[in-house]
């Protein structure tokens, strides 16, 4: 094997340039776990980064003066070695002694398509405490499996993203003046719509039009659908995996219901439901749940499909309406899990919940506001015992207000003003 090709600082003791990109807010955050014991653990789509943010990890390791030669980085992408040959081919010819006896770093790329993968990062893990261990993951479910059954207390996990907003304006160059949101309305809406069909994709943000939805269509959403899902849980139908993916991107926040799709489909319906979860698992579709202070019981109730992100719904549907894509992205954006759609028809699109806290948020993007709109917002209110509630408009900026009651009506493009009010992390 080669590994020479993976690990181009062992001749000049750098990292090309071209592979370092720039980096983002959660670089900070992980390397203060660059020097603890644990394995560090990075998880997300294709497409977001986690490889950049390995090659960045070295290159701050290089500065910092580790030897480069303590440093193996390896993709099983493409390339299916064993990882036990892998590190015997290193102590041989780069390390030329064992890895025991070093403190070594190890970059392990993709590591879900490595046959058997936790045990044998476990092995090595105990095997060699001074050793530090980097790995990224695409396949959720599998990642989830193997880190909590094999390597319980032993590694520290981040979800990498697509860029936010504020860091899409940061990296496109855009200076706007958080604390003066009014006097950058216009750019703020030009931006946003930007964002929404980028979905904040790193590659994206310079491509438009037909370039920017073949590449999200062949570069990240076929090569998951008809490779990675299929490698990773054997399946048979990846058609049918596009199908429900379509479906969503159709009709973001649809009602899911199995039987209908199975009729649809004429496909079992237990069937569908594993797809589905397939779908979840590899971070295309968000499942809501109808909110019940009773577990169980939400559980049972019905529930609502979104795609993960915009800039698939947009890709797949590029006539999809301002709306449905604002609503979608306060879905995802919050990593929402509950809406409400009581027995009497009412609904609100977002039960946001936040440690021990709810805040009920609907989303109307339209002209007109009225008080009719926030009747659902304010019964939730009296109900639950709260006091706050959140309506994104599309241009509308007000106050509705039942006895201690607030329903604070806020603009869509107005960021850094809705997320102070819903607790989301930056």
């Amino acid at each position: 094997m080669e590994l020479q090709g993976f690990n181009l600082w062992w001749k000049d003791g750098r990292v090309p340039p071209e592979f370092l990109g720039r980096k983002r807010k959660v670089f900070s955050e992980i390397a203060r776990y660059i020097n603890k014991r644990q394995i560090v653990l990075f998880t997300g789509l294709r497409r977001v980064g986690k490889t950049t943010l390995m090659y960045q990890i070295i290159d701050e390791l290089l500065r910092k003066g580790v030897n480069p030669y303590n440093i193996l980085y390896f993709s099983f992408d493409e390339m299916r070695y064993d990882l036990e040959d892998i590190v015997k081919q290193y102590e041989a010819d780069v390390l030329r002694e064992d890895i025991a006896k070093e403190r070594v770093f190890l970059f392990l790329d993709e590591i879900q398509k490595l046959n058997g993968w936790p045990s044998k990062v476990k092995l090595l893990y105990d095997s060699n405490p001074r050793l530090k261990i980097f790995l990224t993951g695409s396949a959720q479910i599998t990642m989830w499996r193997g880190t909590r059954e094999s390597l319980a207390g032993r590694f520290f996990d981040f979800l990498i993203r697509p860029l936010d907003f504020e860091e899409y304006l940061d990296f496109k160059g855009i200076k706007i003046d958080r604390n003066r949101e009014k006097v950058f309305e216009k750019e703020l809406k030009r931006h946003m719509a930007g964002f929404l069909k980028t979905g904040g994709f790193i590659e994206a943000l310079n491509l438009d039009g037909h370039m920017l939805r073949k590449y999200f269509k062949e570069s990240l959403l076929e090569r998951v659908i008809f490779v990675d899902i299929p490698q990773t849980f054997r399946l048979d139908l990846p058609d049918l995996l596009m199908k429900i993916l379509n479906i969503t991107a159709s009709r973001p926040g649809f009602y899911l219901d199995y039987k209908n799709l199975s009729n649809d489909l004429k496909v079992d319906h237990r069937t569908i439901a594993n797809y589905v979860s397939y779908l979840e698992y590899a971070l295309f579709l968000q499942k809501l749940y109808n909110y019940s202070r009773n577990l169980l019981t939400t559980e049972k109730k019905v529930k609502k499909l979104y795609p993960c992100n915009t800039a698939f719904t947009l890709a797949l549907n590029p006539q999809a309406d301002l709306p449905a894509v604002l609503e979608q992205y306060f879905v995802n954006t919050l990593n929402a899990r509950f809406f409400l759609k009581t027995p009497q028809k009412e609904e609100i699109d977002i039960i946001h919940a936040h440690n021990s806290h709810l805040l009920p948020i609907e989303v109307k993007i339209r002209e007109k506001i009225g008080r009719d709109d926030v009747n659902a917002l304010l019964r939730f209110l009296e109900k639950n015992n709260l006091k706050r509630a959140l309506l994104i408009t599309l241009n509308t900026e007000t106050r509705f207000q039942k006895d201690k009651l607030i329903v604070e009506a806020i603009p869509y493009w107005r960021y850094w003003s809705i997320r102070t009010r819903t607790w989301w992390k930056t």
